[in-house]
């Protein structure tokens, strides 16, 4: 007698990514129709849809903490994972056991018959079914690319937010911020609140929010902060004061807070003081212990925007490290990233740079890395090639001390290579 085995996660999305000629294509019509017979359009929870060039992960970490420790049961799905799948989605902070993620897909299989699905559609369908099983008060939902036609805008939300416009993947949104931002505000709904944290938006994005009539806050305008000293202050309907920096952005810790101003929820200053002092994820301006000298940080900054940001913290923390401070660097990008505009940014701040080949698709080649270098800073005497992670990092423990910082950063990949060097 046959018996049918049920899949792992791994078979399942072995499968899933077979089923599909591109892991990535935009457009609704297909997605919908699957979303529609599994009921996953509507929602009973408040759904924040979070899109934008860079900071949707932060933002929506922010968002999170504050939720939960309002009290509120709070789903998240965020992507790409860094080195678990689960990590894609959390429900009050805690990923989700595999076997639950299996039987999500055992319900997409059944529903989806003869509809092709892309390797995102799949997994954002799987998660919405969790999502909706799991009974949350509020769901955040992290836009994949561009906004307009991703997979998440199926969803009917209750409040949008975009968190910054700049260029990247130009190949599938545009290579000009009026193009990219009308991509973003797709996510927009006619009539419902929104929240707008670029300091600069298109004019495409405006345009599109004053067409659908959105109930729209500007950062700049409607809501800011301000540093003073060891603490800021944010100006909204309301002001709150005496809120601790954080190493993740607070134009996005800013934004987060415009978003629980436009939901009317009275949540109490010190609980949002405590949430966004405690608010982390993984990969952004993470510090690791490895065990050596120097201070390790991963970023998975990967375009000029992100990298701006990281170059700014590197300078906070030289300064708190003092002058004899030296920043070692290990760099791994895909090859479809503007690497050189990525290094203009932070270059300054490296004393060093260990470029590696990533091996995955799309991945590029440590001498590409180098030509992208070049043209960015002429002090060859600093940089230095690797096939892999490993051997960059060994290039560097025994030349720095207690003064030194560690940076690895460029995307997803590096920084996942890395983490799976520092559990080995």
């Amino acid at each position: 007698m046959h018996i049918n085995k049920e899949k792992s996660l791994n078979e399942w999305l072995s499968h899933i990514e077979k089923l599909h000629p591109s892991e990535i294509e935009l457009g609704l019509r297909r997605i919908s129709k699957v979303a529609q017979d599994l009921n996953l359009i509507h929602f009973d929870a408040k759904v924040i849809t979070v899109a934008g060039t860079n900071g949707k992960g932060t933002t929506c970490a922010f968002l999170e903490e504050i939720l939960i420790q309002a009290g509120y049961k709070v789903g998240v799905y965020s992507s790409p994972h860094i080195q678990r799948y689960t990590e894609r989605l959390r429900i009050n902070r805690q990923e989700q056991p595999e076997k639950d993620h299996c039987l999500a897909f055992e319900q997409i299989e059944k529903t989806r018959k003869e509809t092709s699905l892309s390797y995102f559609e799949y997994v954002t369908l799987g998660c919405l079914y969790l999502l909706r099983q799991a009974q949350c008060d509020f769901i955040l939902l992290e836009v994949g690319l561009g906004g307009r036609l991703d997979a998440t805008n199926m969803v009917e939300s209750d409040i949008s937010v975009i968190t910054t416009i700049g260029i990247d993947h130009v190949d599938w949104l545009g290579d000009d911020r009026e193009k990219i931002g009308y991509e973003k505000a797709g996510v927009f709904r006619a009539g419902k609140p929104a929240v707008c944290g670029e300091f600069d938006p298109p004019q495409s994005l405006k345009d599109y929010a004053a067409e659908l009539s959105t109930n729209i806050r500007y950062a700049g305008s409607d809501f800011s902060f301000e540093m003073f000293q060891d603490q800021w202050l944010w100006t909204g309907d309301k002001k709150i004061s005496g809120l601790s920096p954080t190493l993740m952005p607070m134009q996005n810790a800013s934004t987060a807070l415009a978003v629980i101003e436009a939901l009317n929820l009275n949540v109490d200053p010190q609980t949002i003081k405590n949430a966004l002092r405690e608010a982390k994820l993984a990969g952004r301006l993470q510090n690791v212990d490895m065990s050596c000298e120097a201070d390790v940080y991963l970023d998975v900054a990967h375009n000029p925007q992100s990298a701006q940001y990281l170059a700014g913290q590197l300078k906070l923390l030289k300064e708190q490290k003092g002058p004899q401070c030296r920043v070692f660097a290990i760099a791994g990008m895909l090859e479809d990233k503007d690497i050189t505009g990525t290094f203009d940014q932070v270059n300054q701040q490296l004393d060093h740079c260990c470029l590696i080949s990533l091996n995955c698709f799309r991945g590029a080649d440590n001498k590409v890395l180098l030509k992208h270098y070049q043209a960015s800073c002429n002090k060859l005497d600093r940089v230095n090639c690797f096939e892999d992670i490993e051997s960059a990092y060994k290039s560097i423990i025994n030349n720095v001390n207690s003064s030194d910082i560690i940076i690895v950063f460029g995307s997803f990949y590096t920084v996942s290579d890395f983490l799976t060097l520092s559990q080995g």
